[in-house]
């Protein structure tokens, strides 16, 4: 693992400590839900622009 890599999951797990504060289950729950939900649409995104830069390469 690279030292950027230790870094993030760090940086990731702090803010995570941080947001969940005072939370209980179901909005422990809830939070999740969200951050997947980003993810997911980052991911649509991802794949969005990959494809469109892939379709301007070919003309």
């Amino acid at each position: 693992m690279r030292d950027n890599d230790e870094e993030l999951i760090l940086l990731a797990t702090s803010i995570a400590m941080e947001l969940s504060r005072g939370l209980d289950v179901e909005e422990l729950e809830d939070l999740r839900n969200f951050f997947n939900q980003i993810s997911c649409s980052i991911s649509n995104l991802i794949t969005r622009r990959d494809c469109v830069s892939k379709r301007k390469k070919k003309f």
